[in-house]
Order: structure tokens, then C-alpha cells, then sequence
């Protein structure tokens, strides 16, 4: 029997393209499991929807204002929104403490982040570091981390840091989970 060749193997498995960074990739979630939706403050106070959207992709990213590397993440993000944001949904949810709603608005001034769709989960509701927790997107991993939902509703997969959702590796493996 001939070995199969790499291009037969990855016929075989399908795995999506490759999505990395300097320091990570994109990284699958096996078995992937269906997003809830929730109820989070906006950044008025006002309780949100956030769900996925039936036959769109959805990224959820989650920052904080003490992370470092959120600073150049959250301008990226907010940039690929305003060009995708008819075909991608894009939510910036802050892990922040309770009561920081006014640093967390002053952090996204000095940042000059306006349109980007900002939400508050100072409760861990829907992401959370603490082993045990029934939040849907595990956090302890590290800061920032986007989440890619499907058109389906299944959380496929995230990846930790830094990404430029407009690069060609990112729009490849959007390309990927389009129809999933």
C-alpha cells in the first residue's frame, strides 16, 4: 500500500488554513460547542444582546485595560470592523473588575476606539479564567483572546494576542468557516 502524500491528508481531514501570529495561531476547539447568547452592560450600562448571528461569523474578543498587548489589538479589531463589519460581527467584550465602566470608557478614548461594538463582562458571565466556571470561552490562557463563533453558532476556535483580522492568513480561515 503507497503512503498517502500531504495534499491527500489534508483532503482527508479538512483542517482549516493556518492563522498565526510572531508569538500564536489560530487554535480549534475539538469538539466545538454552540455560543449561548447573554445579556452584558454596553458601555452606557445598558443591557446588550450578544449572540451569534445566524449565517455571519462572529469574533469575540476579549480584553482588559490592564493588558498590554490590548492597547494595538483593540485598534486592529475596531479597524477590521469598520471595513468587515457588514460580513463579520465583531464584539470587544472587557474582562475588567466590577465598577470600571468609567476607566474602561477613558481606555477606549485614548485609544480613540469609536465604533467598535464594546460590551462589559465584569462578572465572567461569558468569559472567565476560574477552573470549574460555566462561562462559555475559557480565559486562562491569556490576554487578548478572539474567538471565532461560526455562521452555525459553534465556538470553532481563538487566538491568543495580537491578530490582524485584514491579513490574507485571516481572511483565508474566514473564507474557511463562512458556510459552517
Amino acid at each position: 500500500m503507497a503512503a498517502m502524500d500531504r495534499p491527500a491528508l489534508a483532503e482527508v481531514h479538512d483542517y482549516p488554513p493556518v492563522f498565526a501570529t510572531a508569538r500564536h495561531q489560530f487554535t480549534l476547539i475539538e469538539p466545538s460547542v454552540q455560543m449561548p447568547a447573554v445579556t452584558l452592560p454596553n458601555l452606557k450600562g445598558r443591557p446588550a444582546r450578544l449572540g451569534a448571528t445566524p449565517g455571519r461569523i462572529t469574533l469575540i474578543n476579549f480584553w482588559a485595560t490592564w493588558c498590554q498587548a490590548c492597547q494595538w489589538d483593540l485598534p486592529l479589531l475596531e479597524r477590521f470592523h469598520d471595513v468587515m463589519g457588514k460580513e463579520v460581527k465583531v464584539a470587544a467584550v472587557s474582562t475588567d473588575a466590577p465598577g470600571q465602566a468609567n476607566a474602561v470608557r477613558d481606555y477606549l478614548d485614548r485609544l480613540s476606539i469609536r465604533s467598535l461594538p464594546v460590551f462589559l463582562d465584569d462578572t465572567g458571565q461569558l468569559g472567565n479564567s476560574t477552573p470549574g466556571t460555566k462561562a462559555p470561552f475559557p480565559l486562562s490562557r491569556g490576554m487578548p483572546a478572539t474567538y471565532l463563533v461560526t455562521p452555525s453558532g459553534r465556538i470553532a476556535g481563538y487566538i491568543l494576542g495580537v491578530a490582524d483580522w485584514l491579513s490574507a492568513d485571516a481572511r483565508s480561515l474566514l473564507r474557511y468557516y463562512a458556510n459552517a
